[in-house]
């Protein structure tokens, strides 16, 4: 009996071993030579197989750092994960800039073709009645013109009523003077002071209010200015018959004072009293 070992195990008897044909260890599997086995196709596919679970388990080690760190980047304030929602909302986002950006792009538009407008409607104002633009000084020019013709205007008006204002006064002291000789005698040819015809009481009323008239009644129908019966007002003369044979003063509320004829006196009476048809005219002496 052989002695035993150091391993305390005894060696098998050589005449008990079978030799081993010729091959190689690969990743501590023994893989026999090529001798046409048939298993060893089976071998290298587990050998494969061993490589690619070697290679995932060197993997997992990053993949799991990688999805840790994409994790505490989820927990924070401000990181962004883009998952499908979040590409989702974006693109709302944008829309709702693009919108906003059109609005403002037109208000801004809108706002410029405002204010063009009111600067056309500006500038057309401020052009001359034939079209062309004019300046600060003509413009200025224009309302000196406008202010003198004004002046000019309203210097004619208190002319004119100033005028208006002596002649009534006038026409007061003769239509005065008139009724004061109510009741003296017709006398032709006379002119006063005790007696009168009609022409005669005209010449002296007006004389009165200090304006000469001539002595025939036709040539006094012509030593004024002529107005219509509607417009006749107190001091005007008021003209009979066709062949203006007659005239009287008028006084107011269609009366007038004037010598009748022969054998009458000086009284106030209508300027209706021969007919409407009677009046030839009226005249305003002054």
């Amino acid at each position: 009996m052989a002695p035993p070992t150091s391993e305390g195990v005894a060696p098998l008897a050589s005449s008990h071993r079978k030799p081993r044909s010729g091959g190689s260890r690969i990743a501590g599997i023994w893989t026999p030579a090529d001798d046409g086995d048939p298993r060893l196709g089976e071998v290298e596919k587990k050998v494969d197989d061993l490589y690619r679970r070697a290679d995932s388990a060197t993997e997992r080690p990053e993949a799991a750092k990688r999805t840790s760190k994409i994790n505490s980047l989820r927990k924070k304030p401000g990181s962004f994960t883009a998952t499908p929602h979040d590409h989702y909302d974006q693109a709302q986002l944008m829309s709702r800039l693009t919108a906003r950006r059109k609005d403002a792009v037109a208000a801004h538009l809108t706002e410029r073709s405002t204010t063009a407008g009111k600067r056309q409607g500006a500038a057309v104002s401020r052009q001359a009645p034939d079209g062309t633009q004019s300046d600060p000084r003509t413009a200025k020019a224009t309302v000196q013109q406008k202010l003198s013709t004004a002046r000019a205007l309203l210097s004619q008006s208190a002319a004119r009523t100033r005028r208006q204002e002596a002649a009534a006064a006038l026409a007061r002291q003769a239509v005065a003077f008139a009724r004061a000789q109510v009741g003296k005698p017709y006398v032709v040819g006379a002119a006063g002071p005790g007696s009168y015809d009609c022409s005669g009481l005209a010449q002296a009323a007006w004389k009165a209010a200090g304006v000469t008239l001539p002595r025939a009644t036709a040539a006094q129908a012509n030593a004024g200015t002529t107005v219509s019966l509607a417009d006749v007002q107190p001091g005007d003369l008021v003209f009979f018959h066709d062949g203006v044979s007659h005239v009287g003063v008028y006084v107011g509320d269609g009366m007038m004072i004037h010598a009748p004829q022969p054998g009458a006196c000086v009284r106030e009476e209508s300027v209706h009293y021969g007919g409407t048809s009677a009046i030839h005219s009226v005249v305003r002496p002054a």
